[in-house]
């Protein structure tokens, strides 16, 4: 092996394990010295309840490991444990009662044992000064960290009764001024580097209010000049007024443009208060001057509501290179429910603007739309009210009806002032923008095929405004 040439020892370490990258190290000096870049994987993640924080900051002071990590994600997401209880029971209530027993005190005994350790370990934003000491050394070893993802939603621990059922929104346990701390205590090391890729699930909207935590943001503008993707999923708080929405939109919309590389935008809104309210968004606003990425190509917009000039205007500003859009997404839907996570129309309809995007989005390879989508006053005697199920994952993968979650496995949550349209999906209308041809018959492109009508309009009778009514489709 000593006389190997370099390269075919790289070879070999790249199809070694860590156990055994670490085993053939110790075969002699030279494999120890060409082994050291294939200790550790390019990818780092730091949970609360480890001491990740000290460890991410030992590698980053070692001059040769530091040039390893590529990308980061720090996982803040935590467990309701009086909710979760309750649905890892039912999750599992089919099971025999000693099977399901075990299975759960299992479960339970282990995440109890991980809080436990996890109680001797100083908050994340306490460490903030050595979480930006490690960016700093990290800088030193050049532009190699490029990645960082940053989630409030996905489960931290390696318990598969955990993983289920974190799936659940009200399993997540929520604490927004932590959250914003410790948002905080990364954007303070964040602008030590140079991003290509940010994604923040669970990013407080709140934080782009107030000057104090917007300077944090606009400190990073070196560091977001570079970015080529940007996925951002904000979490509205449920008592911000109009002037404090306008601010944090305001904000929101400054540090979208430190980004004017971007390739990949993906802005969504979750309301946990109320998980199919739509927020209401001012491209306009957000984007002063007529502000245009000029290389991006996918595009993906979820949980708004905007008027349709608005959004005419936003989308011909990118016709000559956006090749992927996605209008709505799964939002904060359960497992076996409906995608709630539309985009409404507040003023204007959705016929009319396919209608004025046909044959000028020149680039436009593939579009996808998913969730409950409508247009027009709630309180209005007709409005198109769609359901649409989706067809492609977000990598743009074809989704098989009936798999969970998806077509025929969902079951949406009755509601006594909503009656759920026929399930569509939107091939008709990929076919239509990017091809051409007549409008589309959406009510023959659900999972049932029967006919009664080509859009939708219609009647509503109930005089609440403020719940999303859904009624048949009709033609417009």
């Amino acid at each position: 092996m000593d006389y190997l040439p370099v390269e075919l020892v790289r070879l070999i370490f790249e199809y070694c394990d860590p156990q055994s990258v670490q085993a053939l190290r110790l075969g002699s000096a030279r494999l120890a010295d060409i082994g050291y870049e294939y200790l550790l994987p390019e990818h780092f993640t730091a949970v609360e309840w480890k001491d990740d924080v000290k460890r991410l900051h030992n590698i980053a002071s070692h001059e040769r490991l530091r040039s390893s990590i590529r990308s980061l994600t720090f996982n803040f997401a935590k467990v309701d444990e009086y909710n979760a209880r309750h649905t890892t029971f039912f999750q599992h209530w089919l099971q025999e009662p000693e099977e399901r027993n075990v299975l759960l005190q299992d479960a339970w005994v282990r995440y109890y044992e991980i809080e436990e350790k996890a109680k001797g370990l100083p908050a994340f934003h306490a460490r903030a000064r050595l979480v930006e000491d490690a960016f700093k050394k990290l800088a030193k070893a050049g532009d190699n960290l490029r990645n960082l993802d940053i989630t409030f939603t996905r489960c931290p621990y390696d318990i598969d009764v955990l993983k289920q059922v974190f799936e659940v929104r009200n399993c997540r346990k929520r604490d927004r001024a932590l959250a914003c701390k410790n948002m905080k205590a990364i954007l303070s090391a964040v602008r030590h580097v140079r991003l290509d890729s940010l994604a923040i699930d669970q990013l407080p909207l709140e934080l782009f209010r107030m000057a104090d935590d917007r300077r944090h943001f606009f400190d990073c503008e070196r560091s977001f000049a570079g970015l080529s993707r940007l996925d951002l999923v904000l979490d509205t708080p449920d008592n911000l007024f109009p002037q404090s929405r306008f601010r944090a939109v305001n904000g929101l919309g400054q540090v979208l443009q430190f980004s004017p590389e971007l390739k990949s935008l993906r802005l969504a809104f979750h309301s946990y208060h109320a998980p199919a309210e739509k927020f209401e968004l001012s491209f306009k606003a957000m984007f002063r001057g007529n502000f245009t990425y000029e290389k991006l190509t996918d595009l993906t917009l979820e949980g708004i509501s905007c008027s349709e000039e608005d959004l005419r205007c936003f989308l011909l500003r990118h016709a000559a290179t956006l090749e992927r859009l996605r209008l709505g997404g799964r939002g904060l839907a359960k497992p076996f429910e409906a995608s709630i996570g539309g985009v409404h129309l507040y003023e204007g309809s959705w016929r009319s603007l396919f209608a004025s995007l046909q044959g000028k989005m020149k680039k436009l390879e593939r579009f996808h739309m998913e969730g409950d989508i409508e247009s027009g006053d709630v309180r209005a005697h007709s409005r198109e009210v769609w359901d649409f199920r989706p067809v492609t994952d977000e990598q743009w993968n074809d989704v098989e009806v009936g798999a969970e979650g998806y077509g025929a496995g969902w079951k949406r949550k009755p509601s006594p002032h909503r009656r759920c349209p026929k399930t569509v999906d939107c091939r008709g209308l990929e076919r239509f923008l990017i091809e051409g041809g007549p409008w589309p018959r959406l009510d023959a492109m659900g999972d049932g095929g029967s006919s009664h009508g080509s859009a939708s309009s219609s009647t509503v009778s109930s005089p609440m405004p403020t719940s999303p009514v859904t009624s048949p489709v009709a033609s417009p």
